[in-house]
């Protein structure tokens, strides 16, 4: 037992004796030492060369209470000569904290004076960092728990490589000066201001909220993004948005790195309230959020209006917009949503107003954002794309798939061209034989020329002549299908429902599907079921009302009945269904989709 506390004892004091000797050997007193010898040897008088060989290095802390939250500060403990002139040319940490006129410093009398006082406003209001800390890890922030690292000084060991690189320099620092300086002038943020602009310009607007700014409603909100989020996260998911949510719809956009920077530091500039702000400044800010029109979106219309025709001032609109930042026009791919060169030859003015206003009404997964513009700005871009009637150039079959069909169906007929992942549901992949081969010539001419209601398949009817739709059809069946037609079997199948719509029959249809269908089609009949992530195609949308009103009766009772080939949906009569219980499904499913829906 003794022997035991002995050991006990001898150990506490080895790790008592450590943690004094690290603290009495700490570096931030030999910088405070090599910094009296220095200011000593340039020292001007015998006084000031008296009064420097008596310091003896302490903590220099400053408690900061008039610029935000109230912090301690002990970054003056290493850069101990931040506000000695003399030291403008020293190495970190014995450096001069640099001058900035940019940010108020005014230059009077042969001497500069700060407009940042650090007794003020400390280190970390701009720098970020931990100012409690006493080592260069601990103060920089370098622990990857530390949620805010010094800003363009610091990437953290659990960033990834190829993003850090990217995330060094002084400039992102304007993130922090962006909190007080709103101005989007002011010259210290004019990387804030350019990161604004791209905001607009790429359209990010139209998906995301920014509170005062934009209200968008499809991605999530940015209003405190930079609060929530460190650069490395912002770049990566700009770079890369399905590297870090497998499931997200926001596209790679085409950017330089000058402007992903300019993007990352305006995002982490968007920290909700200012710490600059009173309760009461930020009540107003959130109460004249109401606008449903920000500001910049106003700007691109202002600038426009010279514009001589309703339609020329649409075409003008959709550049100042962003829509090709998505969109293919003519010879400009944004790679992502569909084509609208020939958009004039297949949907009305009516269907385009309709899909401005809300994209959903018209396709009811679509990823397009519902942009909070004025009806006349929608009424000019529908006036333009409907002089968006020029027939493309008459070319071979395969020709004609490559132009017209591959931006979604693929280059290899796979169902995964450049915007397939973008499109719900997903275009169908035409070399699954067991699909194509079991459905009537007729049904698959139609899906071409007619189009599919609520999807993002167009009609090609006024686009394509008969002859060329037939050869495209043609072209698949060789090229990616590769087997004849089958024999289609005659099936009993009713054309309209025999089982009359009522509320017992829908009752006892939802009972069924919520026993038999939810695994894949959702308990909300929209999809998205549990199963439905590890199944391509991926189950129907039931609630997609243009669809399902476009489908007949029989259409219906054959996919559930004998199922789908080619996909995960089974044929229900061999798990016990009558035609009975698939009339009460069909009702259930059409009660969901109701006319005026």
């Amino acid at each position: 037992m003794r022997l035991a506390l002995a050991v006990a004892s001898l150990v506490v004091m080895v790790g008592s004796g450590a943690v004094v000797y690290k603290e009495t050997q700490a570096s931030w007193q030999d910088h405070q030492r090599a910094y009296f010898a220095q200011a000593k040897a340039q020292a001007k008088s015998d006084a000031e060369r008296a009064s420097l060989s008596v310091k003896t290095p302490k903590i220099e802390q400053t408690i900061v209470t008039a610029f935000g939250t109230s912090r301690v500060e002990r970054c003056e403990s290493c850069h101990i000569a931040s506000d000695d002139p003399r030291f403008a040319s020293a190495e970190e940490p014995l450096k001069t904290h640099p001058y900035s006129a940019a940010m108020g410093d005014t230059y009077k009398d042969g001497r500069w004076e700060r407009k940042h006082k650090f007794s003020e406003f400390g280190c970390t209001s701009c720098h970020d960092g931990q100012g409690r800390g006493l080592t260069k890890a601990d103060a920089h922030g370098e622990d990857e728990y530390w949620p805010t690292p010094m800003l363009g000084y610091v990437a953290q060991a659990d960033w990834k490589k190829e993003n850090a690189a990217h995330l060094h320099g002084a400039e992102f620092i304007q993130a922090n000066c962006a909190q007080c300086h709103k101005d989007r002038n002011f010259a210290g943020t004019a990387i804030v201001a350019r990161g604004r602009e791209l905001f607009f310009k790429e359209g990010c607007f139209g998906c995301h909220r920014i509170q005062g700014i934009s209200s968008g409603t499809i991605g999530p909100d940015l209003t405190e993004v930079g609060k929530e989020r460190k650069l490395d996260y912002l770049w990566g998911h700009i770079v890369d948005p399905r590297a870090y949510t497998p499931t997200s719809v926001m596209p790679q956009f085409k950017l330089s790195d000058d402007d992903k920077k300019a993007l990352v530091i305006f995002l982490k500039s968007r920290r909700g309230s200012s710490p600059s702000e009173s309760s009461v400044d930020q009540y107003k800010v959130e109460a004249s959020n109401t606008a449903p029109v920000p500001d910049s979106v106003a700007e691109v219309a202002t600038a426009i209006t010279a514009a001589k025709t309703p339609a020329e001032r649409g075409r003008q609109l959709i550049e100042g917009y962003a829509c090709l930042s998505c969109h293919k026009l003519d010879d400009h791919d944004g790679g992502i949503s569909p084509d609208l060169t020939h958009e004039g030859l297949m949907r009305d003015r009516s269907w385009l107003m309709s899909h401005f206003q809300n994209p959903r009404s018209q396709i009811t997964d679509s990823n397009m954002p519902t942009f909070a513009l004025p009806e006349k700005d929608f009424d000019d871009m529908s006036a333009y794309l409907m002089t968006r009637t020029t027939m493309p150039q008459a070319t071979t079959p395969a020709q004609t798939f490559q132009t017209l069909c591959a931006r979604c169906h693929g280059e290899k007929g796979n169902g995964q061209g450049p915007n397939s992942i973008y499109l719900d549901p997903a275009p169908r992949d035409l070399t699954r034989a067991e699909f194509m081969s079991t459905k009537p010539q007729l049904r698959l001419i139609t899906s071409i020329h007619d189009g599919v209601a609520g999807t993002s398949m167009p009609p090609w009817g006024k686009t394509l002549t008969d002859a060329q739709i037939q050869g495209v059809l043609d072209y698949v069946w060789a090229a990616y299908v590769k087997e004849k037609p089958h024999q289609i079997k005659a099936r009993k199948l009713p054309d309209a429902n025999p089982v009359a719509m009522s509320a017992d029959s829908i009752h006892r249809g939802e009972s069924i599907f919520l026993q038999r269908c939810t695994g894949c089609h959702g308990r909300k009949a929209d999809g998205h079921g549990p199963n439905s992530i590890d199944i391509t195609p991926r189950p129907r949308n039931l609630t997609n009302t243009a669809f399902v009103q476009s489908v007949s009766d029989r259409r219906l009772f054959e996919s559930i009945e004998y199922g789908v080939d080619g996909t995960a949906m089974p044929s229900w009569i061999d798990y016990g269904l009558s035609q009975n219980d698939v009339g009460d499904i069909v009702n259930f499913i059409r009660s969901l989709n109701k006319p005026g829906k």
